[in-house]
């Protein structure tokens, strides 16, 4: 099994120095065997002298450029499912809206391929265009959420 991809700190890489391939590993927090994948997959080296040297700009725009080929973006009425790890519609166009801030709201449904929870945060000027296509059911606000039926032990007396 395939293990999921990490973002790796790109930031870290300094432009204008060299690295080797072990300094490169724990710079990243990666396998040196990682890096040695990434020189066949096109990282170019300085030279093919030993110790293998690269560039920080040429290793920093390598795994840019990586970032970028697995970035995927939703349409506006689709959401991410991270089982799938593509974008989905949700099942039966139902979508639950929560109410975050004045101008926020968190969109919830089910992906309509292997039924995982899937969330969204859009702006609430874009709900209007999103009811178009789904069924949007407001939920009630987290505070009134599993209130238990109202206690009958008071301290009012009864008279």
């Amino acid at each position: 099994m395939k293990r999921p991809q990490r973002r790796l700190p790109v930031q870290r890489v300094k432009q204008a120095a060299t690295y080797d391939v072990a300094e490169i590993a724990r710079l990243l927090g990666s396998h040196r065997n990682t890096v040695r994948r990434w020189l066949k997959d096109g990282l170019q080296p300085i030279d093919d002298a030993r110790p293998v040297l690269v560039r920080g700009a040429e290793l920093k725009a390598f795994l840019t450029e990586r970032q970028k080929a697995r970035r995927q973006t939703c349409a506006p009425d689709e959401f991410f499912c991270f089982r799938c790890r593509a974008p989905r519609r949700p099942a039966a166009g139902m979508v639950d809206v929560s109410h975050r801030t004045a101008t926020v709201v968190a969109l919830a449904g089910l992906c309509a391929t292997c039924g995982t929870s899937v969330h969204r945060t859009i702006r609430r000027a874009a709900l209007p265009s999103l009811a178009e296509t789904y069924d949007l059911q407001t939920l009630a606000p987290e505070r009134l959420n599993g209130c238990s039926a109202p206690s009958l032990n008071g301290d009012r007396k009864g008279g």
